[in-house]
Order: C-alpha cells, then sequence, then structure tokens
C-alpha cells in the first residue's frame, strides 16, 4: 500500500473519530419519557409556575442515531417557557396537522384561521399543558423509531456539534416500520363540515362553520380556549369515557373548561343543556355536576339513561364591537331589506365559501 493511501485512510479514521466524539451523549438529568401516559390534571397543573414541562433536547443512540428527551429543570425566565411551548406548536404543525388526502377521522384539513387560534392556544397557559402531552407522545415515537427525520441535517448537525430543534429534524413522515406497528397512532387536529368543535380519544377536530360567541341556552359568554380544552378532556390525554353522556359532559366542564374559563377572567359556566319543559339548573347553586344531579332528583330525568347530549354553540352579545376572538360583520340588510341588528358577528377563524353539501347532516355543535 502506498504512503499517501496510507494517509488518506488515516485522515479518514481520523475523521470518523471526530464525528463519533461529537455525537452527544445523554446529558446530565435526562428525563426519558415513560411509556405510560396519564390523564391530565389540569387544575393541579395550572397551579405550576410553569407548564410546558422539561426543554426537549437530542443526543445519540449507540449506533449514532438521533434520541430526544427532556431536561428537569425549569425555564430561566417567561421568554423560554414561550419558546418550549412554541416548540410543541411545531412539532404538533410537522407531524398532528391532518393533510389533504390523508385519511382520518374528521375529514378535513385545518384552515390557516383555524391553526391561527391553536396557535393561540397552544402558547396560553392551558394549552401549553395539553401539547407537551401531545408532544411527550411524539417523543415516544421518535425513540420508537417510527417517526422519519432528515439524516443529512442529523449528520450535519453532529459534525457541527449544534443540535437542531426536534421540530426541524422530524420530515413529518412515518417510518416503514411504523406502518407496520400496532402502537404508531398518531394524534391528530382536523376539520370538519359544521359548526363547533368535537374530539374522540385520538383526535380533535374544528367545525368549519366556527364557534360564535355565546351560548343560546344561558346566555353565558364563551371562551374559545376553555372550549378546546373541553375537547381535550375527551381525548386520551383526558378521560377518553366522558363523552357522550350528561354526567361525562359535566365532569369535563368541571374538570377542563371552567379552570380555564376562570383563568382567562370568565365566569364558571353554568349551564351545559337545556331540555324543553324539563326545568334549567339554577345559575350559581352549586357546581354544575350538582346541579345536573339535582335536576334528576327533583325534574325526574334519567341522567344515566340520557347517553345523547344537547350540544350547543354560541350567539354573539351586544352590543358591539366584539372583543375577544369575535369580529364585527358589516350590519347587512335583513330580509325585506331591514337593517341587521347589532348581535350580528363571527369568529375570526371562520373559513368563508365553505357550504355543507346538500341534506348533509352536521355533527352536533359544542
Amino acid at each position: 500500500m502506498s504512503v499517501s493511501r496510507i494517509i488518506v485512510l488515516s485522515l479518514l479514521l481520523v475523521a470518523a473519530h471526530a464525528a463519533d466524539a461529537a455525537c452527544p451523549l445523554p446529558p446530565e438529568g435526562l428525563l426519558e419519557v415513560t411509556a405510560e401516559r396519564r390523564p391530565v390534571d389540569l387544575e393541579a397543573e395550572l397551579a405550576r409556575p410553569w407548564q410546558a414541562g422539561g426543554e426537549i433536547v437530542l443526543y445519540c443512540a449507540p449506533d449514532g442515531t438521533p434520541r430526544a428527551g427532556r431536561l428537569p429543570w425549569p425555564p430561566r425566565d417567561t421568554a423560554e417557557e414561550l419558546a418550549r411551548r412554541a416548540e410543541h406548536f411545531a412539532l404538533a404543525r410537522k407531524l398532528n396537522f391532518a393533510r389533504k388526502g390523508e385519511a382520518h377521522p374528521l375529514g378535513l384539513p385545518m384552515a390557516p384561521a383555524q391553526i391561527a387560534l391553536l396557535e393561540r392556544f397552544a402558547l396560553s397557559d392551558a394549552g401549553a399543558v395539553w401539547l407537551r402531552e401531545v408532544a411527550d407522545d411524539t417523543l415516544r415515537l421518535f425513540n420508537k423509531g417510527y417517526l422519519e427525520y432528515d439524516p443529512v441535517l442529523w449528520r450535519q448537525a453532529v459534525g457541527a456539534g449544534r443540535m437542531p430543534q426536534l421540530s426541524l429534524l422530524l420530515t413529518g413522515k412515518l417510518t416503514e416500520t411504523a406502518l407496520f406497528a400496532g402502537d404508531a397512532g398518531v394524534f391528530k387536529f382536523s376539520g370538519y363540515a359544521g359548526p363547533g368543535a368535537m374530539a374522540h380519544p385520538g383526535a380533535i377536530g374544528l367545525g368549519d362553520a366556527g364557534l360564535r360567541c355565546q351560548f343560546p341556552s344561558s346566555e353565558e359568554l364563551v371562551d374559545p380556549h376553555a372550549i378546546i380544552s373541553h375537547e381535550f378532556g375527551h381525548t386520551r390525554y383526558g378521560d377518553p369515557s366522558s363523552a357522550g353522556s350528561l354526567l361525562g359532559e359535566a365532569r369535563t366542564v368541571e374538570r377542563y373548561e371552567n379552570p380555564v374559563r376562570v383563568r382567562n377572567g370568565y365566569e364558571p359556566r353554568a349551564v351545559y343543556f337545556q331540555r324543553v319543559n324539563q326545568g334549567v339548573p339554577e345559575a350559581q347553586k352549586g357546581s354544575l355536576l350538582e346541579r345536573l344531579l339535582r335536576l334528576e332528583k327533583e325534574q325526574g330525568i334519567s341522567v344515566a339513561d340520557q347517553t345523547a347530549v344537547d350540544r350547543y354553540h354560541c350567539d354573539c352579545p351586544g352590543p358591539l364591537p366584539i372583543i375577544l376572538d369575535c369580529v364585527a360583520r358589516e350590519r347587512s340588510g335583513g330580509p325585506g331589506g331591514t337593517p341587521g341588528t347589532e348581535y350580528d358577528c363571527k369568529l375570526n377563524w371562520r373559513p368563508e365559501g365553505i357550504p355543507a353539501p346538500p341534506g348533509q347532516l352536521l355533527p352536533m355543535p359544542r
């Protein structure tokens, strides 16, 4: 073997060892995300000084492939906490948003304005708790080899000794291994045709007809962030068995909706449902669940048998202009040329020009 060839091979070996040396080991204090998923205790989480969890870090497995975990340290300041929340939303946008043509439970990709609403929610305190749980699922999938990543970016990062954010490293696709795995279910955010919001254990949907601003059954103002938190309460991160029954919905309002309403300056929601000739719970007397049970006793409603729940979207309160997530609509003439009312308004994320197909049954609104 020539001297020049020996020198070349030696340089390649040195470069390989240097690359190996640059590959970061698991950092001190690393918290690996466990396989066990626990229901969120939202009130306890909101009582903590920070909600987004530990910083997500990347390191090398023994074979040189990337792995991810969290550090246990609290954020240094508000800016760092917001950066962690933003990374969780970036991960959700890369992996958890339904795409056009993709088979998913609720049917439609999300409109840009719906995504903007979800981003505002993700940066809020309650949203940070829920999106942290979604991000932890991403870490579980990634460490099992179920999520595709950019190998060129990884090699460049290792060589430079600077790890990228996980949201930049992921491609948003499942690996071939995941396609044949039985535990690779990815949580989805999507749209659907109709008003309100809905959920099942593995997905949350926002209706393309939007939310309005006030519950017609009680004239209580709606907090859109509390509605999203309510839907999270029906998913695998809360209590998946809670949907579709009066007691389950009442508990969800108490555990997952009202804590957000109170934190955002709203009165706790006092009425969830209203039935003709069955009486209405007395506002501000006991919890929603207690009033519901009192109705069962005093009005003869069989709560346990009422599996079909009347869900309501909300009407806008007056006078205009509406604040929060509402936008005043130009007052156009009503039937016969009469002026529009001061109650005309809508949420600013409602997509326009998407009529429901004739005869289609819309899902019951929240």
